[in-house]
């Protein structure tokens, strides 16, 4: 059976009668967190051009009530909004299901009394023109009571101002896992795995602020920034600094960039240093940079003495939305990437998405690579997402990006907190990367990027998975229309495919000769079957060298 992932929230949404409070606090909850604020019914007397009123008196409620629903289909399709519903929003059961799909449901209560109070444009509500609004108030109520319960959270507004109220709905939104990441400009997100539990901050300038996110336990402390020869220079001395001012005793060691790096040479060296720096069980290393230092500076503080803590501080797009969540650090063998590693669970993981700003566009692009594997797997509402904004994305556009590093990390989070240590359903993280890896590795001196490699795992995989019936075409159709307009097309002419099955026939993923391999029936759902054998795998591989 496919699994389907907790879905994102793409909106807050505010139900409840008329005379809650609604309007006024979703004003003032978009003007906190910087969203659009739709109230359903202007736009219903928009579409209409003419008054709710008049709608009711001239062709009914009913068709009111299908108007609603029009407007709210439409509204699924967008991001980053505050919708006030009208009050009779949740009377349908459809549009309650459009509406959890979109995001937490907060119903504003009242009692009669102050809903009586609060509307006296009775004339612009046709449900309270009647000779006696008192007594229709109170039917309504409790017509509505039951279909108000479908809500997700509800909050009494009698006593309380709409900026008391605005109080309420922040903090419940900000506590709940599918709206955090629209709820503010900082996002904490949560990766339970037991003991070694820690937190996911995304934010702008959260580099020169990881001082304070991360405080010695006394001053004096010792830690090592670990970071590559492009960005010593450019982060490191504001991690330092910033490390500093709480009283951490910072140094930087420094390794040469690129994936060659990532070798049990390098990590021996590294350990080699920090005992000769005077680092001891109590230090902590700050992986600051990408993928391959984040693997082998956990790699590093897996084995020195044991094992020390770290915290990853990712500044590629690949490492923030994958790399350097989960835990699992490594170095490679010339055999295969990642052959020798660690569960090594970090302290904690600091995303500051402006180092966005500064990263090649070939290595942007490489990252979503990842971003589209977790849409495909995950989440169908993200892959729609991807089609129709990847130039905003492309443009780094702040918003998209924030939404983006939020649900990838929600995702990974997920799946990692479910079996932090690979032991089954964790596998549904390696769609595309079996063939992916494979490839990657047996290009000519690295030189397939990691998220060219993954995009022609991806689309390989769900070809082998469409010829055995385990997935829909559009599948395939889909993903190569939006790896090309990603740009992630990856040229081959210098893949060794003799290597590249070498590789693949040893990775860590098969078992006494068995793989257990993801598939994507449809967008959004993933499975793991063992109906794709390792002679189909080779099969792909001739195709993709013919």
């Amino acid at each position: 059976m496919a699994h389907r992932f907790r879905p994102a929230a793409s909106a807050v949404v505010l139900a409840g009668f008329m005379g809650t409070g609604k309007s006024s606090v979703a004003s003032l909850l978009a003007q906190r967190w910087d969203l659009r604020n739709v109230d359903t019914d202007t736009l219903i007397e928009e579409r209409a051009g003419t008054s709710i009123a008049e709608i009711f008196a001239s062709q009914g409620e009913q068709h009111f009530r299908n108007l609603e629903t029009e407007i709210l289909t439409e509204l699924s399709a967008e991001r980053g909004v505050v919708i006030s519903t009208g009050g009779g929003m949740l009377l349908r059961p459809e549009n309650v299901e459009l509406l959890r799909r979109m995001g937490p449901i907060v119903c504003l209560h009242a009692s009669a009394e102050t809903i009586l109070a609060r509307t006296t444009d009775s004339d612009e509500r046709p449900l309270l023109n009647k000779p006696d609004p008192a007594t229709e108030v109170r039917r309504l109520l409790a017509q509505r009571e039951e279909v108000y319960t479908r809500a997700d959270y509800h909050i009494i507004t009698d006593e309380l101002t709409p900026e008391q109220v605005t109080e309420r709905v922040a903090e419940i939104i900000a506590a709940d896992p599918r709206g955090v990441f629209l709820t503010s400009t900082r996002v904490e997100l949560p990766v339970a795995v037991g003991e070694d539990s820690y937190s996911i901050h995304i934010d702008q300038g959260l580099l020169a602020a990881i001082g304070a996110i991360m405080p010695p336990e006394e001053s004096g402390q010792q830690a090592a920034v670990i970071t590559d020869d492009n960005l010593a220079e450019l982060y490191a001395p504001a991690v330092v600094a910033s490390l500093g001012d709480v009283g951490w005793e910072a140094g930087t060691f420094t390794v040469p960039a690129g994936e060659g790096s990532k070798t049990l040479a390098t990590a021996g060296q590294l350990c080699e240093q920090l005992a000769e720096a005077g680092l001891d069980r109590s230090s902590v290393i700050f992986a600051l940079g990408g993928g391959m230092v984040g693997d082998l500076a956990g790699f590093v503080a897996a084995v020195y003495m044991r094992g020390i803590q770290f915290v990853q501080v990712p500044t590629s797009l690949l490492a923030q939305v994958d790399a350097s969540v989960g835990g699992k650090v490594a170095v490679d063998l010339p055999r295969a990437k990642n052959l020798v590693g660690a569960f090594h669970q970090p302290r904690a993981v600091v995303i500051d998405t402006r180092t966005l700003d500064t990263l090649p566009d070939d290595q942007f692009r490489a990252g979503l690579a990842e971003v589209i594997k977790h849409a495909a797997i995950a989440d169908a509402e993200m892959f729609a997402y991807l089609e129709t904004n990847l130039e905003r994305i492309m443009n780094r556009d702040q918003l998209a990006l924030k939404y983006l590093l939020a649900r990838n990390c929600q995702i990974k989070a997920e799946v990692v907190s479910a079996d932090p240590h690979e032991q089954g359903w964790r596998a549904v993280l390696n769609f595309g990367h079996t063939l992916g890896h494979g490839l990657e590795r047996a290009a000519a001196q690295w030189q397939l990027s990691h998220g060219e490699a993954v995009a022609a795992g991806m689309i390989a995989e769900s070809q082998i998975a469409v010829e055995k019936g385990l997935a829909e075409p559009s599948v395939v159709e889909r993903l190569i229309r939006l790896v090309e307009q990603a740009g992630l097309q990856p040229d081959l002419s210098e893949v060794d495919f003799d290597g590249a099955w070498a590789a693949l026939s040893s990775d860590k993923k098969i078992r006494q000769g068995r793989l257990k391999l993801p598939v994507v029936p449809q967008i959004g759902e993933v499975i793991l079957t063992e109906q794709i054998q390792l002679t189909d795998l080779h099969q792909a591989l001739e195709r993709l060298r013919a």
